[in-house]
């Protein structure tokens, strides 16, 4: 049988396409596609996939959102294979053999989660219990994990719990050193960083179960604030101390987050304290050698907000591109759009790697220039003209808030 596309995720999830020979699939939401999937993050004509021989080459045909293959942009047409996903917009598609295809991965009724020998969508797990955790809610899901409000039965609270998805540890092996690596970080207590409560495997799915938080991310934030709107700037200083107090903590135990994003910063309702999340996270996943995970390479942040080494050098980077990644949120904060942008995935990166932004004091008119220095100093393209550690970053932060009349609580 002919080999084909299946969706695995996103709003056609289900659907497939067979791939021909010798003749390129068009892959898109629009009417000239052979596609015509239903995901308004798709450009009309999105990508294609060409096989030939049993190899298949995948093209990204200048689509706006990208077309990512182990998180990485598509830049350049890549040869992939069977069994391989890429991802387009919110939609995520794997090439299968077409004998594979009427496989159920559907356990029957009454056999427990723990069970499962086959994996299913992170959606169909809501209502089942992983080890203690009962998975009440679907809140994120993204290209590696999906996260889930869940109540801990034992003890009688709620906890977010990150499911790693299977594709992303294909052996035992890395499974068991996934988890060896999450129970390391559990000592680290910090009010600014989310804590880690447990973390363990349970069939085909590994996962960690962290404090909950009642409040709202700083990307919702962005999204409520709009484009064009503006924090004040004083509460923008608040989220660089904070996180810079969680860097300070990650530097102590030698964790580059590498992912430092408006989505992993949370502000806690109760007392409007920002806290970094998925530091855990990111230490268990540099210490697995998924290639999928953790390859020299692999980009797994939002470009945006992405330090110029971690295109150009990403086996080499350290805390300094965390800093990046916390002056590039700042920076959306005080203007209402990132430092960067581009109509294209390769127009952004080129961006990214040749210029300087504009001042933010040039974007928000009574914007310190104490602390626009700061954001702009972050943001330097060389990781050699930024604060070196956190601490630095939080002193000058200090002397910011001394002569604007705020002090650090």
């Amino acid at each position: 049988m002919a080999d084909k596309l299946s969706i695995i995720e996103g709003p056609d999830q289900g659907r497939w396409f067979e791939i021909p020979q010798n003749q390129a699939l068009i892959i898109g939401r629009g009417s000239d596609s052979d596609t015509k999937i239903r995901d308004p993050r798709l450009s009309r004509i999105h990508c294609e996939l060409t096989a030939h021989d049993g190899k298949f080459l995948l093209t990204d045909r200048g689509s706006a959102a990208g077309t990512f293959v182990d998180a990485m942009p598509l830049l350049v047409p890549r040869e992939i294979q069977r069994g391989d996903t890429f991802r387009i917009g919110d939609t995520l598609l794997r090439i299968e053999s077409g004998s594979s295809l009427d496989a159920s991965t559907i356990r029957s009724p009454g056999i427990p989660t723990h069970a499962l020998t086959s994996p299913r969508p992170m959606h169909e797990l809501v209502g089942e219990v992983l080890y203690r955790y009962r998975l009440d809610e679907l809140v994120a899901s993204g290209t590696s994990s999906a996260v889930f409000r869940a109540w801990d039965q034992r003890r009688e609270r709620q906890v977010a719990l990150k499911v790693l998805k299977p594709q992303m540890t294909s052996s035992e092996q890395q499974q068991d050193r996934f988890i060896r690596a999450m129970r390391t970080m559990l000592p680290i207590q910090h009010p600014n960083i989310v804590r880690l409560r447990k973390a363990g495997r349970t069939g085909p799915y590994c996962w960690a179960a962290m404090q909950w938080i009642d409040g709202i991310s700083v990307d919702r934030l962005l999204q409520q604030i709009g484009v064009g709107g503006m924090m004040d700037w004083k509460d923008a200083w608040r989220v660089a101390v904070h996180i810079g107090r969680a860097l300070q903590e990650a530097s102590m135990h030698h964790v580059v987050h590498r992912n430092i994003t408006p989505s992993n910063i949370l502000r806690r309702d109760s007392d409007q304290t920002y806290l970094l999340s998925d530091l855990i996270f990111a230490r268990a996943l540099e210490v697995t050698d998924s290639a999928q995970i953790t390859r020299p390479g692999d980009i797994v942040g939002q470009l945006p907000y992405m330090a110029p080494e971690l295109l150009l050098d990403p086996a080499n980077v350290d805390g300094r591109s965390d800093l990046y990644g916390l002056g590039a949120t700042l920076y959306a904060l005080v203007t209402g759009v990132p430092p960067f942008f581009g109509l294209t995935v390769g127009d952004l990166l080129d961006k990214i790697r040749g210029s300087a932004p504009r001042s933010p004091q040039e974007l928000q008119l009574g914007l310190d220039e104490r602390f626009s220095d700061v954001v702009m100093k972050l943001l330097a393209t060389s990781p050699q003209n930024r604060f070196a550690t956190p601490s630095e970053l939080l002193r000058q932060l200090a002397n910011v808030g001394k002569y604007g009349g705020i002090e650090m609580d």
